[in-house]
Order: C-alpha cells, then structure tokens, then sequence
C-alpha cells in the first residue's frame, strides 16, 4: 500500500472544502438540537465555554489533509465534534442529577 500524497493535487484539496463547511454547518445545528432536546431549564451562561473543545474539533477539519489517513482522523474529529457538541447539555443534565442523587437532598 502507498501513501497517496495531497500536495501534489490541488483538486484533492478543493474537494475537502465541502466537508469541512458541512461540519461547520452541522455544529451550530448540533448544539441547538442538544439544547432542545434537554430538559435543562436554563443554561447558565458558564457552561457555554464548554463548548470550545467541541467547535475546536470541528475547526480542526479546515486544515487541508495531505494524506488518506489525515483524512480519516478529520472525518472522525469533525463527526465526534458534532456529537459532543449535541451530548454536551444532556451530560451536564445528567451529572447534576448525579450529584444531586448523591447528595442525598
């Protein structure tokens, strides 16, 4: 098997493009979506600097790959970005129940 080399074609590049503003797209979505569907009454504005680590995956896919498993790796940032973009509100639903079950209040 060869490593097949991006930098020497710059269609291949152009091509990831599309991909990259999906996600970009999609991230935004994934957190209104996540938001919704909680049954979080209010999000306190602190939690929302959480958020970072998600949208930082995502912007990592802008980075032209150079090879096919860089591709990969950004496929799979991108994607597990969206998904904790989207998770993020129900986990934090789901550590302050914890908490409070722990408590004993």
């Amino acid at each position: 098997m060869t490593k097949t080399s991006v930098t020497g074609r710059p269609d291949e590049r152009q091509r990831w493009l599309p991909v990259a503003a999906l996600f970009t797209a999609l991230a935004p979505a994934a957190v209104w979506c996540g938001r919704a569907s909680s049954y979080l009454p209010g999000f306190p504005p602190g939690f929302a600097l959480f958020y970072a680590l998600p949208l930082a995956m995502v912007a990592f896919t802008w980075i032209p790959p150079r090879t096919d498993a860089q591709r990969r790796r950004r496929l799979a940032l991108g994607s597990t970005g969206c998904l904790l973009a989207f998770l993020y509100p129900h986990l934090v639903l789901i550590g302050w129940l914890t908490l409070w079950a722990l408590s004993g209040s």
